[in-house]
């Protein structure tokens, strides 16, 4: 079991790249051992490879416990499990799409949380961060590969372009470090733009919020309409969350946040003090 060249392997799979579910095949061995080592996996742990595609990445975690290998094309996991990987017994390979799988249940079947990697094509990625969200409490490390424009979205600073629900979500539920850059000449066929690794640990920098699902809801709420300011988004909007236009605003303002900024200049901090603040008065006003 070894790296092989994705042109070889393709070739004699009689495959080709399959645009529309965004496979791009890493080139280099190093590369794909740089992608392992940062999350180090060892013999008592168990990962689970999000599109393990030609096995680049597989064949370098197979020293891990065990070793689950998420591949939603027919032939490539076909290729994975009778060729490749047949004579590695701590390897399953999976023909099933990562959005349709449950890490929670294997997190309790395996008795600790999981190990998570892989290279994500753009098209699934906001709603497979969005599961890993939901099911972080199954998840110890995921390292992802991601486009740099989400990377530069996940890790952009309030008051900028990039920065919105993305940003503020995950920056909340996990801590995020920026590993390194793979420019598209590391892959085959080459994107149009290069690549970030990052490396997520569930964790946050911010105090922490009362009610996570009031927290989602004013952060998507504050982002609604981009370009407005609280007033029009939260403020206009107090009702969807129990409170008067009159308390809303009252609530930004014992906070010292004034209404008339935008959404997207408040930290992750701010959007936790916002939330915090609203779940606080709307369980004034019950009782």
């Amino acid at each position: 079991m070894s790296f092989i060249s994705p042109r070889i392997l393709l070739r004699r799979l009689s495959l080709r790249p399959k645009k529309a579910w965004g496979q791009h095949f890493l080139l280099h061995p190093h590369q794909a051992r740089r992608i392992v080592d940062a999350l180090g996996p060892t013999g008592d742990e168990v990962v689970v490879e999000i599109g393990a595609g030609l096995g680049a990445l597989t064949v370098f975690l197979a020293q891990a416990r065990k070793v689950v290998a998420l591949e939603r094309d027919p032939a490539l996991a076909a290729f994975l499990r009778e060729d490749l990987l047949a004579e590695a017994p701590g390897v399953e390979v999976l023909c099933q799409d990562v959005l349709e799988f449950d890490f929670l249940k294997l997190s309790r079947d395996s008795g600790r949380p999981l190990k998570v990697v892989g290279n994500l094509p753009y098209q699934i990625t906001s709603p497979l961060l969005f599961k890993l969200i939901g099911e972080r409490s199954g998840i110890g490390q995921a390292v992802l590969m991601v486009q740099q424009e989400v990377g530069d979205r996940l890790l952009a600073p309030p008051g900028t372009k990039d920065y919105g629900i993305l940003s503020v979500l995950v920056r909340y539920h996990f801590l995020l470090t920026r590993l390194f850059s793979l420019t598209p000449a590391n892959f085959y066929p080459p994107p149009r733009v290069a690549s970030v690794v990052l490396s997520l640990h569930p964790g946050s920098t911010t105090p922490p919020a009362r009610d996570e699902a009031l927290l989602s809801r004013v952060v998507k709420g504050a982002f609604a309409t981009r370009r407005k300011t609280l007033n029009n988004t939260l403020v206009a909007h107090a009702a969807n969350f129990g409170l008067t236009t009159e308390k809303m605003r009252a609530a930004l303002l014992d906070l010292h946040i004034d209404p008339r900024r935008r959404g997207e200049t408040l930290s992750v901090a701010e959007f936790v003090a916002v939330s915090n603040k609203i779940s606080h008065a709307v369980l004034k006003e019950k009782n």
